[in-house]
This record gives C-alpha cells, sequence and structure tokens, in this order.
C-alpha cells in the first residue's frame, strides 16, 4: 500500500508557488494532474509526503498560497482512495 498526501489550488499560478516555496524548502513535493476523483478549480496539485504535511500547511498559510483542501491518498493495487482532511 502507498500513502501520500494531496493538496488542491484555485489556480496554475498558486500550485506552482506552492512547489517553488516547498522545494526551497526541502519538502519533497511535485506537481501532479489534479485526480478525477476530485474536482477542483485547478488541473494542477501538489503531491506530497504525509509526513511533511504539517510543514507544508504552515509554509502555505505563511506566504498565504490559498489552497483548497488537503486530501489523504491509499493507493493499493489499483484501488485509490482520497480522504479530504479538515481535521488538521
Amino acid at each position: 500500500m502507498q500513502t501520500y498526501g494531496v493538496t488542491l489550488f484555485y489556480s496554475t499560478h498558486e500550485a506552482m508557488k506552492a512547489e517553488k516555496l516547498a522545494k526551497e524548502a526541502q519538502l519533497k513535493v511535485r506537481i501532479i494532474p489534479t485526480p478525477e476523483k476530485i474536482h477542483a478549480s485547478c488541473g494542477f496539485s501538489l503531491k506530497f509526503e504525509l509526513e511533511e504535511e504539517g510543514q507544508l500547511r504552515k509554509l502555505l498559510q505563511e506566504a498565504e498560497v490559498k489552497s483548497e483542501g488537503f486530501y489523504h491518498v491509499k493507493r493499493e493495487g489499483l484501488k485509490t482512495d482520497y480522504e479530504l482532511r479538515e481535521d488538521l
């Protein structure tokens, strides 16, 4: 089973800005197409390591980069589940 996080953005500009900031902070992130099962304003999302979620949230908040939501993803074989995280 593979687990990771995905955060969505309102615009491509915000997604790219978030990626740049996170990489400068040496977080393991990368831009991915927004998964089809998740509806968002932007076609790009940021994939991240779950262990770094707190750091990423803080970084985006401090830089005033607006996110549409953070998801935890569980991938097992061909099945992928997305859970919106509102509790963090």
